[in-house]
């Protein structure tokens, strides 16, 4: 009986193995046409607290994100974190793009009694040749809210992907 729950262990671990997608980048890499830079947002609250603006997937393809890379650059500086927001390049047409707005915390004891929100969804997304964009949104107590904007002019690019704020 007790090798069982090794054997179950086991073959759940490798079960999820298969279903695994490596972080790809957001253009294909067979796309030879232009492209449009956008940025992630990372806004540091505290050193305990960011918010965190950005894009995780392209066309279902699995983007490294912000808020991985933010915890990775604070590893070993005891309770803080550090804001790494990430860029990517997007190919000049019409995609599918998983924006995600969320509250990070350097630990998850701090997070427990803390507000906090997480909001994700997908939005059509046509950049334009020459244009930089940015994920923006807003974190208040009635909405999480992301979207992509222009740069040069503030102006939204994307619907706003929309959920419960940190009061729910």
């Amino acid at each position: 009986m007790k090798r069982i729950v090794p054997l179950a262990a086991s073959a759940l671990l490798l079960s999820g193995c298969g279903s695994f997608q490596a972080f790809q980048p957001a253009t294909p890499a067979d796309y030879t046409g232009a492209t449009a830079n956008v940025a992630d947002q990372v806004v540091a609250i505290s050193p305990q607290r960011l918010h965190v603006f950005e894009i995780t997937q392209v066309d279902g393809r699995r983007l490294a994100s912000s808020s991985t890379a933010s915890t990775r650059a604070g590893q070993g500086s005891g309770m803080t974190l550090k804001p790494v927001p990430l860029t990517n390049e997007l190919p000049v047409r019409e995609t599918k793009v998983r924006l995600q707005a969320a509250v990070q915390y350097a630990s998850p004891v701090v997070s427990m009694s803390s507000p906090s929100c997480r909001t994700i969804g997908d939005v059509s997304f046509t950049p334009v040749e020459g244009k930089r964009y940015a994920v923006n949104g807003r974190i208040a107590a009635d909405a999480c809210e992301v979207w992509i904007e222009e740069l040069g002019t503030g102006q939204r690019a994307t619907e706003a992907v929309t959920g419960p704020g940190t009061d729910h």
